[in-house]
């Protein structure tokens, strides 16, 4: 027997146990009745008047179990009475089930009648002393002997519900209270649509941490304890069932707080905490599914889908939304310097964090559109992109934002008076967005290598354009085409060509010191194919030409940059230093 120390040091002693050995008639007439019950003849005539007696018997030995004055506790109770009592009402429930087949014959009602009194009386004093070991070991868990025992007794008296109800009542309130504890119990959703943001998302937090680790701590021992407690049941099933009805009915209860934050006002930041809570109800609830060998209950099934589809539909909604903000911003004023746009620096970091949640996005949207059912179907709904490649919803919605963003910054480049400055917006933005999809692995994934090497292209055609708008007009001041005539040198062509070349270089670069390129690598490209470009036919032209001028006043007035002079200054281009003179164009 286990024992448990008193935890109330003015609780009354209990009564000693049986005061003296069972009478000799009541272990003669016990094994004459296992006899009847292991026969697989008839009962003999005088059969029920034995057991009659027997019955009576054992009522007066079960007196002391659950005297109304000071009935015997079970955890009290010495091994060898335990025992008897246990090996008694299996007796007589055994007893009771053999006479069931007599139930037709009139001379047995009496008999059958009064063994179903003394099954009751046993049951009843198990199921109250069920019930408080039950209690205890919720308070401090250990052994589940006693348990187990008086379970297996129960249920081989057909008394299954009762042992059933009691076990879902004591852990139910037991769960429910560590609930209380642990701050989980029930809020009011009022509270929470009232109260900030801010608040809101610490609160959040918490909950997910207090969610994740409750079902993790309570709900596999608390199979354990099922498997343990109705380890003598014939019927597997009854586990199953009660931790069904326990993970369903808690599970519920602390789901309430999910649900309230799913139906709060929507707005863009509550985007990603919307995604954890998505996840920790989607993978606690799959956590206690893989207890069961049924899965979750449809009824928790169901609660968790409608939670995660109220929160699906708000992350749709978000990121349409965050279309919409984009179609919507039609600001005029452009960016000094061609820098990068703040609408381009805000969508793609969002969208970064986003692509972190693919996984869980991808779900969603195929949840949303009811897709999830079978890979065929969710191929079937996907959509294709330019190329004719299947994507699924999620990427198409990535796609579409990006596709919006890039529209968006065309337009504002058109604001730029200057389409050398258009073209460095772009490439600045351009680079930007680049950077950002490479440094995002889910990110460059959902775009796929193909969108990735437009961009690249795209970029590339902005460098193009920017290169021929500005440094084509340059280098075109130093074609010696013209510049001869009757095989000489016609000086005030080439005087006109010196200085048309300084007055645009000078142009260029005092507008394009003040340019902004704040990527280092773009910006290191774009000097070196300038300098590549423009210094070599610079030191060509010169070299063919500056003698042309008379030394002194003339060559100074005419050769005003050097080599040397031309490649520095374009060494000094894009860092945004305001120009000191001149008027940036923009």
């Amino acid at each position: 027997m286990d024992s448990q120390e008193n935890e109330h040091t003015n609780e009354e002693e209990p009564p000693p146990p049986l005061s003296s050995p069972l009478p000799p008639d009541l272990s003669t007439i016990s094994s004459e009745i296992d006899q009847y019950i292991s026969s697989q003849e008839s009962l003999p005539p005088d059969a029920p008047t034995i057991i009659e007696k027997f019955l009576m018997l054992v009522e007066e030995e079960m007196e002391p179990f659950d005297s109304t004055d000071a009935p015997l506790k079970w955890t009290r109770l010495k091994e060898e009475d335990a025992s008897w009592f246990l090996r008694t009402t299996n007796r007589v429930s055994s007893l009771v089930k053999l006479l069931a087949e007599f139930r037709s014959d009139y001379k047995y009602a009496y008999t059958i009648n009064r063994a179903g009194s003394v099954l009751h009386r046993a049951m009843s004093y198990l199921e109250g002393e069920f019930k408080a070991i039950l209690e205890d070991h919720s308070k401090s868990p250990g052994s589940t002997a006693d348990l187990t025992r008086v379970c297996s007794a129960m249920l081989r008296g057909g008394y299954q519900d009762e042992c059933c109800h009691v076990y879902f009542i004591v852990r139910r309130n037991a769960l429910e209270e560590k609930i209380v504890q642990q701050g989980l119990e029930n809020v009011s959703i009022d509270d929470i649509h009232n109260k900030p943001w801010e608040s809101l998302e610490r609160d959040i937090e918490v909950w997910i941490m207090k969610f994740t680790s409750f079902a993790k701590d309570e709900f596999p021992p608390e199979r354990n304890l099922l498997d343990s407690v109705f380890a003598g049941d014939s019927d597997s099933s009854i586990p199953e069932i009660l931790l069904s009805a326990l993970t369903c009915g808690i599970t519920k209860h602390i789901l309430k707080f999910a649900e309230a934050v799913a139906l709060t006002h929507r707005s863009p930041d509550k985007l990603f905490k919307y995604l954890t809570i998505y996840e920790a109800v989607r993978d606690v609830v799959a956590g206690i599914g893989a207890l069961l060998a049924q899965g979750v209950a449809p009824e928790l099934k169901n609660e968790a889908l409608m939670i995660r589809s109220h929160l699906g539909e708000a992350m749709i909604s978000i990121l349409t939304e965050l279309e919409n903000s984009i179609k919507n911003d039609h600001g005029k004023n452009p960016v000094p310097g061609g820098a990068v746009h703040p609408i381009t620096t805000y969508i793609m970091n969002y969208l970064e964090f986003t692509a972190m949640y693919k996984d869980s996005l991808e779900q969603v949207y195929l949840e949303h559109q009811r897709l999830e059912a079978t890979i065929a179907a969710a191929a079937a709904a996907s959509t294709v992109d330019a190329e004719g490649v299947v994507v699924s919803p999620f990427q198409a919605q990535i796609l579409k934002i990006m596709d919006l963003l890039l529209s968006n910054l065309e337009d504002k480049s058109k604001f730029y008076k200057d389409t050398s400055l258009t073209s460095i917006f772009m490439m600045n933005n351009g680079r930007y967005m680049l950077k950002k999809i490479k440094k995002s692995g889910g990110l460059h994934s959902l775009l796929a290598e193909t969108w990735y090497r437009k961009m690249s292209s795209d970029l590339r055609t902005y460098h193009k354009g920017y290169q021929r708008e500005t440094w084509g007009k340059l280098l075109g001041f130093l074609n010696p085409e013209g510049l001869t005539g009757n095989n000489k040198h016609v000086k005030p062509l080439l005087k006109e060509r010196f200085k048309n070349f300084n007055a645009l270089f000078d142009d260029i670069r005092k507008t394009q010191t003040s340019w902004v390129i704040s990527d280092e690598q773009l910006q290191s490209e774009l000097r070196v194919s300038i300098s590549n470009m423009v210094v070599p036919a610079y030191r060509s032209f010169l070299a063919r030409y500056s003698q042309i001028f008379s030394s002194g006043r003339q060559t100074e007035k005419y050769i005003k940059h050097q080599p040397d002079d031309v490649e520095t200054a374009i060494e000094g281009l894009f860092s945004g230093t305001p120009a000191t003179s001149g008027k940036r164009k923009l």
